[in-house]
């Protein structure tokens, strides 16, 4: 009995020693890995899927691919898949091997500038078994497999007839890895090693996918920061550094939609933010103030100020002493009290000269405490500087990153900064030429709310969503092009058609009464084949022509029909006599002058009651006239004996206190009220010489009031509104100049600048300490050489142009040619228009055969047929039209062209 006892004790020992062999062979020598844990944290992307035969499927019978078989990255998989599974001995042994298994697909940095994919695959023994015995009889001859070791782990190479090795193989745990690049391999070796890395899976491991779904994006911040590190030109900004620190992320099933690609699901943020939005959101004011020159949105839309607060920027440098100041003087005395928790960062388009314009739009219950505050926290900073525009008083304040400083670190770029406020709104930008645009897009309807050529993006921007992005990516490719380093900004250009094929990238979260969810929307045109559209030239027909009874000798000019808001156009014939037309071509009135029109014409509210009147002059006399065509009180008056040769308008602080500010033939300076009378200091003021153009009035931000005359000789005469001498003047530029000269901000220094030109091609920039920084000699190929500054139409941007023998240079603020253009006539009229983006337009007019060419900036006509012109031609763009107005004269003829944009 005993005997028997022992045999049944050994039996179940052996049994359940064999058994525990068989269970641990089976269960426990393999290790369960989730592909995930084998990623890194700062992946640019990850797509999770159960379902990846069906995806792909999906994918290739949508019509977004369409655009996507037109990458090579797109299409290279698409090859290597129909490969594999022809390898694989059964056709669709792929798909049945990849169906309910976790596949996952990353894109990881793997240098300063390039990326590769990392596949990770689960491994089923019941579908693997005879897979890979198979792919290896049926390799292409020379093709080899080569066994190596890293930490302990195999690795497998496959190298091809060539001897290049194509993939690195690794099987970790119940999971095979795979990738072009070793170096992912062995970082995911690294990752299966170390379980206490972070992690792709500690990151979402809150979140769950749906394995009957087509599958999840996984993004994280830290894998956009490595993106924008492989691509961008500077790799060292702010954007990056803030998403660098932060711990976040987002789980994003996808679904395929009609005309869209959409990604939705649950965000991992480290933050306790309230994201449920401001119930007092205004989004119709909002896009009454969002230019339909708008390249991309930022929003904030939460419950309040304060909430918004918390999203703070942890990676902003904060200067201890500005927070400080704006702590004291702006936040303890109540300046966010009014404000909600709508705040819109807008990147504009280029424009006058500046090539990154932003806007930040804050809505408040009453802006005018906020202004309030803002004016005191100027004046204690010594900087009483304020200008107006459009009749919007302009708030300027010089510290760096203010509005930064002043929102948690949000919102950097702003080198310096312009403040004012529209229907309590209040409007921060970082360059004069952004609140230009944003104004004049306001006054004009060219937003979001009035404009029928509003983007249909701006379905994408709603009151429901607490923070939302919107890239416009057809308007802002250009200056993600520029943005880029050399080597990605070759492929952007050379796939530009395939990429904005997509109408625009939305990203929004959302918050419900059982979750925060995030969505990212690309929608595209499914009948949109992307190709390259080549720059051609059209024929133009009249849209509208006038025709006197005598030739004209002067306009067109363009005014404000105060009344409706459309244009007037002025025109002078050769017997002085003056002529108003309005916009379909009507004679409004006419008027004889005693002489031709030496100036440009002005628009004053001599009676501060909205209705305009016309400012003109000739060499003897001044004239003001009213849209009945009567003059004015006192008009016309004169100089006495002396000559006319230039007029400007002035108003310092909009109150319609006008100034007249005149320079005479004899070389005289006059300033003068509306009413005639002479100002104390400048009656007259003589510096000796005639100038070169109109004397004019600059509010320098940070140094105050200037009143400049550029003199024949070659002098910059700089006084104050006492006429008295500024520090430095007058500054001797050179022997002679003949060409005009603008004020211009240098975006590197941020300083403002007087820029000219001398007759002898010397580039000169002066500051105003009366001091010369910049000088640079243009080749003058012979004595005969003409150079000139030319401004754009509002004095925003310039260009240089350089004329010798037969042929005229273009070139930009840097100095760099744009083009040549041929000209043989000895009389040359040169006009440069700038109104955004991509629509510069060079004029080159012909007078002696009374031709005007118009030109892109890249040198191409943009009309078949010159524009008979026998003076400056004049072009309006109308932005809610997507057309610009051109109108010219020629013999006793206006006439108006229409150019589509």
């Amino acid at each position: 009995m005993k005997i028997w006892k022992s045999l049944l004790i050994l039996l179940f020992i052996l049994l359940l020693a064999g058994g525990g062999f068989w269970v641990y062979k089976n269960y426990f020598s393999i290790r369960k890995v989730n592909g995930l844990e084998l990623i890194s944290q700062d992946a640019v992307f990850v797509f999770e899927t159960y379902t990846g035969a069906e995806t792909w499927n999906t994918l290739v019978n949508d019509p977004v691919w369409g655009i996507f078989q037109t990458f090579p990255a797109f299409e290279r998989i698409s090859t290597q898949l129909v490969t594999i599974d022809s390898l694989s001995g059964e056709k669709g042994q792929i798909a049945k091997l990849i169906q309910d298994e976790q596949l996952t697909i990353s894109l990881h940095s793997t240098g300063i500038e390039n990326f590769d994919l990392l596949f990770t695959l689960n491994l089923n023994p019941n579908k693997t078994s005879g897979i890979i015995e198979e792919i290896k009889t049926k390799i292409p001859a020379g093709s080899r497999f080569q066994n190596r070791m890293y930490s302990d782990q195999e690795v497998i190479e496959f190298y091809d007839s060539a001897n290049e090795r194509l993939w690195s193989i690794a099987i970790l745990g119940d999971l095979v890895t795979f990738s072009s690049s070793s170096f992912l391999v062995e970082q995911s070796i690294r990752f299966y090693m170390n379980e206490t890395q972070e992690d792709f899976f500690d990151l979402v491991s809150s979140t769950s996918i749906d394995k009957n779904g087509p599958g999840r994006l996984l993004l994280s911040g830290k894998g956009i920061a490595a993106l924008l590190k492989g691509v961008a030109g500077n790799r060292e900004n702010q954007a990056i550094s803030g998403l660098e620190v932060i711990n976040s992320g987002v789980a994003l099933n996808l679904a395929f939609q009609d005309g869209s690609l959409e990604f939705t699901g649950p965000i991992v943020y480290p933050d306790p933010i309230n994201f449920t939005p401001s119930i007092r959101a205004n989004i119709t004011a909002i896009e009454s103030l969002i230019s339909n020159r708008t390249l991309s949105i930022t929003q904030f839309n939460l419950e309040s100020i304060y909430e918004t607060q918390k999203l703070e920027n942890r990676a902003f440098p904060f200067r201890s002493t500005l927070a400080g100041e704006i702590q004291r003087k702006l936040t303890d005395k109540g300046f966010f009290d009014n404000l909600t928790g709508e705040l819109y960062l807008l990147d504009l388009e280029n424009y006058g000269g500046s090539d990154h314009n932003l806007v930040l739009l804050a809505n408040t219950e009453n802006a005018a405490p906020a202004i309030s505050l803002l004016k005191e926290f100027q004046i204690s900073e010594n900087e009483e500087n304020s200008d107006f525009y459009l009749d919007y008083e302009i708030l300027f304040l010089s510290e760096e990153e203010f509005p930064a400083h002043l929102f948690g670190g949000k919102f950097p770029g702003f080198g310096q900064t312009f403040v004012t406020s529209v229907n309590d709104i209040l409007i921060f930008s970082n360059s004069q030429q952004a609140m230009k645009l944003i104004l004049d897009d306001f006054s004009s309807n060219n937003t979001w709310r009035n404009s029928p050529n509003a983007p249909e993006a701006k379905s994408a921007l709603s009151a429901a969503s607490g923070f939302s992005r919107i890239y416009l990516i057809d308007k802002i490719w250009n200056n993600w092009t520029n943005l880029t380093n050399p080597s990605w900004s070759a492929f952007l250009q050379k796939y530009s058609n395939s990429f904005r094929s997509f109408q625009w990238l939305a990203f929004r979260i959302n918050d419900y009464p059982d979750r925060t969810e995030a969505t990212l929307s690309l929608p595209y045109k499914s009948d949109l084949k992307p190709q390259k559209v080549e720059t051609e030239a059209i024929s133009l027909q009249p849209n509208n022509a006038v025709t006197l009874s005598a030739p004209l000798i002067y306009g067109p000019v363009s005014v404000t029909n105060y009344q409706d808001n459309t244009e007037d156009i002025l025109v002078q014939d050769e017997n002085n006599v003056m002529h108003l037309f309005n916009g379909v071509g009507q004679e409004v009135y006419s008027y004889p002058l005693d002489g031709p029109i030496v100036s440009n014409v002005f628009q004053v509210d001599y009676y501060k009651n909205g209705k305009l009147q016309i400012l003109l002059t000739t060499k003897d006399k001044i004239y003001g006239i009213d849209r009945l065509g009567n003059l004015l009180p006192g008009y016309p008056f004169d100089l006495g004996n002396e000559y006319i040769s230039e007029l400007n308008l002035v108003d310092y602080s909009n109150t319609k206190e006008y100034r007249y500010f005149i320079s005479t033939e004899e070389g005289n300076l006059y300033l003068l009220d509306k009413t005639g009378d002479q100002l104390d200091g400048w009656n007259p003021l003589s510096i000796g010489e005639k100038t070169t153009g109109a004397p004019a009035h600059y509010r320098i931000p940070g140094k105050g009031d200037f009143m400049a005359a550029l003199g024949e000789k070659g002098n910059l005469y700089l006084f104050n509104r006492r006429g008295e001498k500024e520090r430095g003047s007058p500054v001797n530029i050179g022997e002679s100049i003949l060409s005009q000269g603008i004020v211009w901000r240098d975006p590197r220094s941020r300083s403002f600048q007087f820029v000219t030109i001398t007759t002898n091609g010397e580039i000169i920039k002066t500051n105003f300490d009366g001091e010369i920084s910049y000088r640079n000699q243009l080749i003058k190929n012979d004595r005969d050489s003409e150079f000139m500054l030319i401004p754009d139409q509002k004095a925003n941007d310039f260009v240089f142009v350089s004329r010798q023998f037969n042929e005229v240079s273009v070139l930009d603020k840097d100095e760099k040619t744009l083009m040549n253009l041929p000209a043989a006539s000895d009389e040359l009229l040169y006009q440069y228009f700038d109104f955004g983006g991509e629509r510069q337009i060079f004029a080159l007019t012909d007078l002696t055969q009374e031709f005007s060419y118009l030109y892109d900036m890249k040198g191409n006509l943009l009309t078949t047929m010159p524009l008979e012109s026998s003076n400056a031609i004049q072009i309006t763009y109308q932005a809610s039209q997507g057309q610009y107005l051109i109108r010219t004269i020629n013999g006793s003829r206006l006439t108006e062209f229409l150019l589509a944009d």
